[in-house]
Formats: structure tokens, sequence, C-alpha cells
């Protein structure tokens, strides 16, 4: 818990005030298109609007990147001067890990929200806040559906970061050249990655069509779409926790018995 406080301040020094900045840029610039809607504007006027609008949107593809670098960022310096620090502390490598990954995960869910706010403000418009959720008709599929789509993406953004947390432990075993390693290894792993999944998928649909499984499926989803969704987003939640668990074993593997700080 004590990690997870001190994972959160560290990174809320930073993100706060640059959030806080895009976010009133954010609003000055949706009362400026605002203010300047007219039809008859002289045409210098028209592209500073333009691009003042662009620079505001690229402000916040700016907030979500600063997210991702600065939580990588405390996880790489983890594995350099800093972890001469950490590591002596009573604490097992895996809530290094956990902590540095559910801070992450927190400002990522927290992102979400932030950037529909933003980009509500550029439009000056909020009519989505009354509007958007009227039209739904809710059902127990369609909310099971909703939940699990989330989780699905929870779980993406984990295997992200566990995916750039261990390119970042590969990269420590090289010593002074660990930050090109790190940037090599997030590359070739994901090639190897892409392989893997592509080799397994075929395999898996190879295995189906065999032993026809796919007309039991194709039958199952003609005459309940809601459910086979359901057991499709399940068995990729599933998988995908499966995948960052290996992740995390070899991250934790390689701080644990191959660590080296430099």
């Amino acid at each position: 818990m004590k990690l997870l406080k001190y994972e959160w301040k560290t990174t809320a020094r930073v993100l706060l005030p640059v959030g806080a900045g895009v976010l009133g840029f954010s609003l000055l610039t949706g009362l400026m298109n605002l203010l300047l809607d007219y039809p008859k504007l002289p045409e210098v006027v028209g592209w500073l609007k333009d691009t003042v609008s662009v620079l505001a949107v690229l402000a916040l593809i700016f907030v979500a990147g600063a997210v991702v670098f600065v939580n990588v960022q405390r996880f790489y310096r983890l594995l350099g001067e800093q972890g001469y620090l950490m590591f002596s502390l009573p604490v097992p490598v895996w809530q290094h890990i956990a902590a540095k990954l559910l801070c992450a995960c927190v400002w990522a869910v927290l992102c979400v929200p932030y950037l529909i706010v933003c980009s509500s403000l550029l439009n000056m418009d909020f009519t989505w806040l009354w509007s958007g959720w009227s039209g739904l008709t809710w059902n127990p599929w369609g909310v099971a559906i909703v939940l699990q789509v989330s989780l699905v993406l929870l779980a993406a953004v984990c295997c992200g970061y566990l995916h750039m947390y261990l390119c970042c432990a590969i990269g420590a075993q090289f010593g002074q050249q660990r930050l090109l390693a790190s940037i090599v290894s997030y590359f070739v792993l994901g090639f190897v990655e892409q392989i893997a999944g592509t080799l397994l998928m075929i395999l898996l649909a190879v295995s189906m069509v065999q032993s026809n499984a796919w007309q039991v499926w194709s039958q199952a989803l003609s005459q309940n779409a809601a459910l086979s969704s359901n057991l499709i987003l399940l068995v990729l939640l599933v998988g995908m926790m499966l995948f960052s668990a290996v992740l995390w074993a070899v991250t934790q593997w390689l701080m644990t018995r191959r660590l080296n700080l430099v």
C-alpha cells in the first residue's frame, strides 16, 4: 500500500500539472471557436483558429502519451540507480511490479473521461451528457457485453504495460546499453508475439474445422448472438489474462534472478 501511495504521488506531480494545463488550453480553444464561429471572418483569423484547434488536438495526444511515458519511465528507473534504494526495502519484487502496474492502469482509466471532457470543451458540445444514454435499452446480455468489453480493454492495457516492463527487464541485462536494448527488445518481442499469436489462431481454426466445432459454434451464433458474443469476449479475456501472467512471470524472474543494476 505504501508503494502504491508513493507511485501515485510521484506520477501525479508530473501528470496533474500537464493535465490541468491541457484542460485549460482546451477550454480556451473551445471558447475561441465559439466566439469566432462566424462565416465572414478574415482569412488570417480562420487560419489562426484552425491552427489553435490542431494544437489542442495534438495536446490531447501528448497527454495520452505522457501517461504511458511517465509510468513506463517509473519502471525503467527501478532497474537503474533507483533500484539500489527500492530493492533495499523489505518488499518482494512482485509488489514493486504490482504497484507500478496498478498505478499505470488507474491513470489509463482516468485518462478516458479526461479526454472525453477535453474533446467536449473543444467543441463546446455537452449534449452527450443527457442525450447519449436516453436512447439505450438495457438488458442483461447487453450489460454483460459492456462489462466484458471494458474488462478486455483493461486487460489489453495491462498486456501493453507488462510488455514494456518485460522489454525494460530484458534491456537491463545489457548494462550501459540498456536503453537501446530495451527499445530493440520492444520491437523484436512484439514481432515474436505477433508470429506466435498468428500461428496459434491458425492452429485453433484448423482444429475447430477438423473437429466440426466450427459448425456447432456457427449454429449457436445464429440462435443466440448475444450469448455467443459473451462467450467470445470471455475467451478473449481469459487468453489475455494468461498472456499477461506469462509476461509478469518472465519479468519477475529476470528482476529476481538476473537483475543487473547500473
